[in-house]
């Protein structure tokens, strides 16, 4: 069974923490970042200058490695904070057999305080946190339908579904 586990937080509320807790747990676990595609795709991660490659280069990544490794569990490492992202990640991962809506319900105050402990050259800056937190929409049921599993991680950061989930 291949499994895709699909991120939805807003930065510094744990997401790239979580992943990779649930990777040393779990073998034949790959994360894909949309940080580290950035990255990669313009050399800062900070750079947005080329956001269709580094979509359409995340997606790819993601679906490789369920053409490439069938038992294998895949963590979309993003922000996807609106239900049409969530969607838009569930049917556009059609070769996965399991999928998994991860949503992170952590105060915003500690976000902020998390952003500003990462390296300097990952901290959000303040208005983008902002903009951000005001655009996260929770999963409508529809949403939730769609997936095989819904967890959310509360403040107390992982909860033991998560730990069983694969």
């Amino acid at each position: 069974m291949s499994t895709f586990i699909l991120l939805s937080a807003i930065p510094g509320a744990g997401k790239s923490t979580w992943a990779k807790l649930y990777q040393k747990e779990h073998p034949n676990t790959h994360i894909v970042s949309s940080d580290d595609v950035r990255k990669a795709v313009t050399g800062n991660q900070q750079n947005f200058s080329q956001e269709p490659l580094v979509w359409q280069t995340f997606l790819d990544t993601i679906n490789r490695y369920a053409e490439a490794e069938p038992n294998c569990t895949v963590i979309a490492d993003s922000t996807n904070l609106n239900n049409k992202y969530r969607i838009y990640y569930h049917d556009m991962t059609p070769k996965f057999t399991h999928h998994i809506l991860v949503v992170f319900d952590i105060p915003y105050e500690i976000a902020l305080k998390q952003n500003q402990l990462r390296p300097k050259e990952k901290i959000v800056p303040l208005a983008a946190m902002e903009r951000l937190h005001n655009e996260f929409e929770p999963p409508t049921e529809n949403v939730i339908r769609l997936y095989d599993e819904y967890h959310i991680i509360g403040p107390n950061f992982v909860s033991p579904k998560i730990a069983e989930a694969k």
